[in-house]
């Protein structure tokens, strides 16, 4: 039977060893660099296409593009690295892997692409002088026509097609408010404005407030334009990228866009740059 005296020379020892352990992980712990989510969250590169003003001055993102993106950041616990070029450049960099593109619409002319599922809709309208409105339901009804069109966009394939063939088209730079001089000193017929608004008068209403103080004509009034009921194009926006590279992170993204479709986040985060 073991004694008195050994049963407490057994406990010092336990509390002892215990006591040495319990330093030993607190000094692990304080030397350990932390691993924060921040530091283990990964880098994507994302293509997006640059706007720049007629001083040649690169527009910054929408807001609303701005709060998607940190949506999906947060989501998937990634940082996109934005690079932004040129739409031409930009398809050609996308082709040669540098990264995903982001608001790229399927077509032929991009069917070596892998894309996403759709995230959003941008409706493309044609906005008239309001003294020169005319019926549209098709691109047949652009015949003889001018469009105004930005430098370097794709418009669909059917548009594409009849482009300097059934109509004119004149590019230029995407600051709407140089354009829309154009259109109002009669240089063409129609332009072509891409926006998340669904209807008309939502476009009008929008083009005239952001043209209000630099459009005004010498008797005061604001510049009458109208935008044509129907849209020219819906053009569906994904992600998009070389096939086989990038397949992990479109999967990723896909299940952030049909949650965030169904949930109705997506939806909110658009309708908010509406306001």
């Amino acid at each position: 039977m073991a004694s008195a005296t050994d049963s407490r020379s057994v406990e010092w020892f336990r509390r002892r060893s215990l006591r040495a352990c319990c330093c030993l992980l607190l000094s692990w712990l304080l030397t350990t660099p932390v691993q924060t989510a921040a530091a283990e969250s990964a880098t994507v590169v994302l293509l997006i296409r640059e706007n720049r003003n007629e001083s040649g001055d690169m527009q910054p993102l929408r807001p609303e593009v701005r709060h998607l993106l940190d949506y999906f950041e947060r989501r998937l616990q990634i940082r996109f690295d934005i690079r932004r070029y040129p739409y031409p450049r930009l398809i050609d960099n996308v082709r040669q892997g540098e990264g995903l593109a982001f608001g790229l619409s399927k077509g032929k002319r991009l069917s070596d692409l892998a894309f996403s599922d759709t995230f959003y809709a941008n409706y493309v309208w044609l906005v008239v002088r309001s003294d020169a409105v005319f019926p549209f339901d098709s691109v047949a009804d652009l015949q003889g026509k001018t469009v105004g069109i930005t430098r370097g966009s794709s418009y669909g394939d059917e548009f594409e097609a009849q482009r300097q063939v059934k109509f004119k088209v004149e590019e230029d730079v995407s600051s709407d408010i140089p354009r829309l001089k154009k259109l109002m000193s009669r240089r063409m017929d129609a332009m072509l404005f891409g926006d998340f608004h669904e209807r008309a008068d939502e476009v009008a209403a929008y083009l005239h407030q952001v043209t209000a103080r630099d459009m005004v004509r010498a008797d005061g009034n604001e510049p009458d334009f109208t935008v044509l009921p129907k849209p020219l194009l819906v053009d569906e926006l994904c992600f998009a990228a070389v096939p086989g590279r990038y397949d992990l992170w479109i999967r990723k993204l896909n299940g952030v866009i049909r949650s965030g479709k169904k949930n109705g986040d997506i939806a909110r985060i658009m309708n908010a740059g509406r306001k």
